[in-house]
């Protein structure tokens, strides 16, 4: 079931991250730096939804850095107005790879402690098929 929500969310992230970064106007910088947070936290999520969810975690960072990197790219070379960004592409690769450590540490210390106490499975990043 865990798994389910994981991949159900992914899709949901994914087609928003999309939506936002090929779209001909950017989003609106709320605070200094915006844009930035925005590709960290959205590429950190996804890549925890990824551990989570699917089996193989080191395709998805190939796939989310890829699709990360393929944004910047698409933005710079099809859309008017936008420009591919070196520290957006920056801040999808680091979202990437701390999503996925931080889901990996998470998995390894702290839920194996809280399924054993609470009789729930346990999500291993290693058994997830």
């Amino acid at each position: 079931m865990i798994k389910i929500a994981a991949r159900g969310l992914f899709v949901l992230l994914l087609a928003i991250a999309l939506f936002a970064g090929l779209k001909a106007r950017p989003v609106p910088q709320v605070v200094s730096h915006f844009d930035l947070i925005l590709h960290f936290g959205a590429f950190a999520a996804l890549s925890g939804l990824w551990v989570i969810g699917f089996a193989r975690p080191l395709v998805g960072i190939a796939v989310l850095v890829a699709i990360g990197l393929g944004i910047e790219v698409w933005q710079g070379w099809m859309l008017p107005g936008r420009t591919a960004d070196g520290w957006d592409m920056l801040a999808n690769t680091l979202g990437v790879f701390c999503g996925w450590l931080s889901m990996m540490l998470l998995s390894r210390f702290v839920l194996s402690r809280v399924d054993k106490k609470m009789g729930f499975v346990e999500i291993s990043i290693k058994n997830s098929k």
